[in-house]
């Protein structure tokens, strides 16, 4: 059995298909379906039911599946701790949720010093997305909210940040001293959509309350919805760091006084990657950057 047998069969396993393992690991079908049978009779079985298109994992691939990708993985972070070990550091990879990343990285890379800052590449993406790159080896962790539902990783919570309401600076709420969860259900409310992590919390709040608000405009984008409030099409809860990031000269925010409405943030990262001193010292850096972003008034 050999290492680049098993990259194939990997593959093979999380595409379902040939052709598109194939492009993955820049080789021809032919050759790949060549090693996947050398590693079939090898193993005394067949690793996939091909029936027409369709490519289902036996018994026997199932077995082999988390196994394969364990040894990859050791195989990598073997690989990248020698090298961490002759270069003294390295590049750091990792990602950050979509309603995280816009915000947090500017303001890190405008209030750190620069010798701070080790050499990383970033991946922006839903959280499903970030947790299949963190599975696959492509990033060394990632920011998102938590929790998630992914035993085979690690996280670590680094920060809670509120929710807050987001309102034209003439709203009468702005004059409120405490703002009530009440007074955001008798509002026109602009929801962030479900498909972020956020907005699902968000809207669990809401649907908790006693008497909903009107949802008048439903947006994926933040700015899309800072825009319409600023226009005084309604009011909308949003994470702090994105309001603090893109906040104008017409909108203000408060926090709900009566609710403790907001989201865990967390580094999550796989137990079997090596984290090299580049990437260490970059998790320590955005975890700083983290917590005085969000307190930021």
């Amino acid at each position: 059995m050999e290492l680049q047998q098993l990259r194939y069969f990997s593959s093979v396993a999380k595409h379902r298909n040939f052709t598109r393992a194939a492009e993955e690991c820049r080789v021809s079908q032919p050759a790949l379906s060549i090693q996947i049978k050398k590693l079939e009779n090898e193993l005394g079985g067949p690793l996939f039911h091909r029936q027409g298109r369709t490519i289902v994992l036996t018994n026997v691939g199932k077995q082999l599946e988390g196994k394969a990708e364990s040894l990859l993985r050791l195989h990598q972070s073997t690989l990248d701790e020698v090298k961490d070990a002759l270069t003294s550091g390295g590049e750091a990879h990792f990602g950050a949720t979509l309603t995280i990343a816009p915000y947090l990285i500017p303001y890190v890379v405008s209030h750190a010093n620069q010798s701070d800052i080790p050499p990383f590449t970033m991946q922006e993406n839903f959280t499903e997305g970030l947790l299949g790159s963190i599975l696959d080896g492509s990033l060394d962790f990632a920011l998102m909210s938590t929790p998630v539902e992914e035993p085979r990783l690690l996280l670590k919570v680094i920060a809670r940040e509120p929710f807050v309401l987001v309102l034209p600076k003439g709203h009468s709420l702005a004059s409120k001293r405490k703002v009530l969860s009440a007074d955001v259900q008798k509002e026109p409310f602009l929801p962030l959509s479900q498909i972020h992590c956020a907005g699902r919390q968000i809207n669990e709040f809401i649907q908790s309350a006693d008497e909903r608000p009107k949802a008048m405009f439903e947006s994926a984008q933040i700015d899309t919805i800072l825009k319409l409030v600023n226009s005084g099409q309604g009011v909308s809860l949003l994470p702090k760091m994105a309001v603090l990031g893109s906040l104008s000269e017409g909108l203000c925010y408060r926090e709900i006084s009566d609710a403790k409405i907001g989201r865990d943030i967390s580094m999550v990262h796989h137990p079997d990657r090596y984290l090299s001193d580049a990437v260490r010292k970059l998790m320590t850096l955005l975890e700083a950057c983290i917590n005085d972003f969000v307190k930021e008034r």
